[in-house]
């Protein structure tokens, strides 16, 4: 009790009651809100370090992607090094965008959901480019391939051709060869007589040989459609008995083979079967006894040949 005035004034209970239940009231409350707030931080917290984990997670996945496209980019690339050069803007343009997407995914510890939007679409972007550029050199190298083979074919073509040319060039020349062998003078008839010359304007047959002066030749040519008129250059090569050949070491060529002849005569071929003439007179030379043989050539072959025999 108190003591007010000098009365004696005592507690009242019933009013201090309803001041301790509003106390005890605000406290529980306020408990209530501390409880409700920390459990809010709580929840969102744990979801923050889920999104976080979460993003961190598809930035992985997104680094492997890259990864993967530029191996993809790398293998196309190395399999088609000759080609890479006519897509050197697009295969440039994939290798900053590679470069570039690790740049920002290194730099950034933790990516919000529109950077990891961005990133994706930036990689189906570059994933579409590799697809683009893989399928242009598959294309350029099946056409490489179809190129390459239409080349063989034709050059087997020309190899065939060329063949063919070969074989018409070899068959041209030895029809060229049989019409030139076919267009050669050949004698028809050759008679070989030694001679004894008396006079200036007289010379008698002679069949001994130490009374030869000389030989006389005397042939006629067959006709041939296919010989020029004209003159042509007749060598003679004469061998005595012993079968030595008479020569002063003059040369001449038939198919490029060198010959030694006796004497060189021109006549003046008129392809009418008429007879020619052509003599031997040596000098310092006396005829021997026995058996001299004579072969007539033209530069392109042997014309003909006969003997005379001396006494």
């Amino acid at each position: 009790m108190d003591i007010k005035n000098g009365n004696l004034i005592e507690d009242n209970p019933t009013i201090e009651k309803p001041k301790q239940q509003v106390k005890l009231y605000f406290f529980i409350l306020a408990i209530i809100a501390l409880l409700a707030t920390n459990v809010y931080y709580a929840i969102r917290y744990k979801n923050v370090g889920k999104q976080v984990e979460i993003l961190n997670s598809e930035k992985s996945q997104l680094e492997i992607e890259i990864d993967r496209i530029e191996a993809e980019l790398n293998r196309v690339t190395g399999e088609n090094i000759d080609l890479v050069a006519q897509y050197k803007v697009e295969h440039d343009s994939a290798r900053a965008l590679i470069a570039d997407l690790r740049m920002r995914l290194s730099e950034n510890t933790t990516i919000d959901q529109a950077d990891l939007l961005s990133t994706q679409q930036e990689i189906r972007r570059l994933r579409n480019i590799v697809a683009d550029y893989k399928s242009d050199l598959e294309a350029l190298r099946e056409e490489n391939i179809t190129l390459k083979n239409e080349r063989d074919n034709l050059q087997t073509s020309i190899n065939e051709v060329n063949a063919q040319v070969r074989n018409l060039e070899t068959a041209n020349t030895k029809l060229e060869r049989q019409i030139e062998s076919a267009s050669d003078l050949k004698i028809s008839t050759i008679n070989i007589h030694a001679l004894k010359v008396k006079g200036e304007n007289r010379e008698d047959v002679e069949t001994k040989a130490r009374r030869a002066d000389k030989l006389e030749i005397k042939f006629t040519l067959s006709n041939n459609p296919l010989a020029k008129a004209g003159k042509y250059e007749i060598y003679s090569r004469i061998t005595e008995p012993s079968g030595n050949l008479i020569t002063a070491g003059d040369i001449f060529k038939v198919n490029d083979e060198d010959i030694q002849y006796t004497k060189k005569n021109t006549i003046d071929f008129t392809n009418d079967g008429k007879e020619y003439t052509i003599d031997w007179s040596p000098v310092d030379y006396a005829f021997q006894k026995g058996t001299y043989t004579v072969i007539l050539y033209t530069s392109q072959s042997v014309m003909g040949r006969s003997t005379i025999d001396l006494k």
